[in-house]
């Protein structure tokens, strides 16, 4: 009897077990299902040929149906005869402007792909201008609209700056599915863009320093009727901005030098740029016209866009510093500016952490205008002092601020993206002279110290008559 119930007890006790098992693999799937892929790249032996053909056999293994999903996309956005209108006017002047290392990157991946020659969507395949189109999204026609929000080390619990960002992309459930995180190792740096599998422009990524960089349109749809004037008085080509940050990223560590290099190759559609390092966020504010304003948190905005929110600042799809012609004619933009400052409320006394800013960034209050919407394709909150990234990537089968109303929560925590042998100063030779040349300093300080002393000790033994 007594043996029996033993064996009933113990038979009770494994199929809680394994129930609580299956719950806990249940969920484990479940959160492994909502991590996009990681595609590293060790670049630092690799020329940009190879560096794209390793890209491009990494998302084909991670999506074996790429081209089709990407030629699916483009359908669903572009019309056939718009789709013409672009490769003929638009595409020719921005490839000339693109460094000649990216060209070839774009080359080795379109090698590791089956691409055509047909120039037609919706036939189930991708052509090489179609794979040169997406990567220019911003200056087609395509505009990576969202918002952002970041606070200074002085207000921060994190002890260093931390950056929201809300990607809003028109999207289609074939993109949806190829969002991926490209990580480029160097030999002593690292690039890392959050965008889509194949992808080489960068919308927003960061890199080992804590530099980090996002596009934000700030132009009306009617701006994308016809961009690519030159501006006034110069014989500069429009510069495809998607690219300009990626090479902000590869060869600048902080804020002021990447806002300064931004600005020196901006032209093309009115746009905003987000920057930030460890010390310091700026935002960049473009106009078509040729007009490029960095703003801080302490800039004066137009009477009807105030701010007054000390060592915080934010960026909707508008400009809004004083000096620039104020182009904030969306109610969706007015409305997201006015509830960024209503809830950036952080003091001395009243830090903001991590989960502070996740509050502001997935905010879905007022539909149609929310911060988190239903064009957020990703939502994402980056530690420039850690390198740590918290990511919201929106599901294939619905959009961000679609069903419950409920927003979501940052599935994912990456946490060593980068290598931690990498998350040092750059250019470590610098260093080693500056230490060195302290230390000549200090030994010549020295020698000039024990001369003195030694002079003014004979002066005195001449003086007293020890010498003669």
């Amino acid at each position: 009897m007594v043996t029996t119930f033993l064996r009933l007890l113990l038979f009770s006790g494994f199929l809680v077990i394994s129930t609580i098992c299956q719950a806990t693999e249940a969920t484990d799937s479940k959160q492994l299902s909502t991590k996009i892929p990681i595609i590293h790249i060790a670049a630092a032996n690799l020329a940009p040929l190879d560096i794209g053909l390793e890209i491009g056999r990494q998302s084909k293994k991670y999506f074996a149906d790429i081209e089709r999903r990407y030629d699916s996309y483009l359908m669903a956005s572009l019309s056939q005869m718009g789709f013409d209108d672009m490769l003929r006017d638009r595409l020719p002047g921005l490839r000339n402007t693109i460094d000649t290392s990216y060209q070839k990157e774009l080359e080795g991946v379109a090698s590791a792909w089956s691409l055509t020659h047909d120039n037609k969507l919706g036939d189930g395949f991708l052509s090489w201008d179609e794979y040169w189109l997406l990567n220019l999204l911003p200056d087609i026609g395509l505009p990576a609209n969202g918002t952002g929000f970041g606070i200074l080390s002085q207000l921060s619990k994190e002890k260093g700056t931390i950056v929201g960002r809300n990607l809003d992309l028109k999207s289609t459930p074939s993109l949806r599915s190829l969002q991926a995180i490209t990580v480029y190792q160097y030999a002593d740096y690292a690039v890392v863009n959050i965008g889509f599998a194949g992808i080489v422009s960068v919308l927003t990524g960061f890199n080992e320093s804590g530099l980090f960089v996002a596009h934000f349109n700030a132009a009306s749809d009617s701006s994308y009727q016809n961009p690519y004037r030159v501006r006034e008085n110069t014989n500069k080509d429009v510069q495809a901005q998607g690219f300009i940050l990626r090479k902000a990223l590869e060869t600048l560590t902080t804020t002021q030098k990447a806002i300064n290099f931004i600005a020196k190759n901006s032209d093309g559609i009115s746009n905003n740029t987000l920057v930030a390092d460890k010390k310091y966020i700026q935002i960049l504010e473009y106009s078509a016209a040729g007009k490029t304003t960095i703003r801080r948190w302490n800039s004066q905005t137009h009477p009807g866009k105030r701010w007054n929110r000390k060592s915080q600042i934010a960026v909707v799809d508008c400009h809004v510093l004083n000096s620039m012609s104020d182009n904030c004619i969306r109610a969706k933009d007015s409305y997201r500016w006015e509830r960024l400052r209503s809830l950036a409320v952080f003091t001395d006394m009243n830090k903001a952490g991590v989960q502070d800013i996740a509050r502001i960034m997935l905010d879905n209050n007022n539909k149609y205008y929310e911060i988190l919407s239903a064009n957020t394709l990703q939502s994402m909150i980056y530690l420039p002092g850690s390198g740590h990234l918290y990511l919201y990537a929106a599901p294939i089968n619905n959009s961000a601020g679609d069903n419950t109303g409920i927003p979501p929560f940052y599935q994912v925590y990456y946490q060593d993206l980068i290598p931690s042998e990498l998350r040092k100063p750059r250019n470590k030779t610098r260093y080693f002279w500056w230490i060195a040349g302290l230390l000549i300093l200090l030994l010549f300080s020295l020698w000039m110290i024990r001369r003195s002393v030694n002079k003014n000790e004979t002066n005195s033994k001449r003086l007293f008559g020890y010498i003669k």
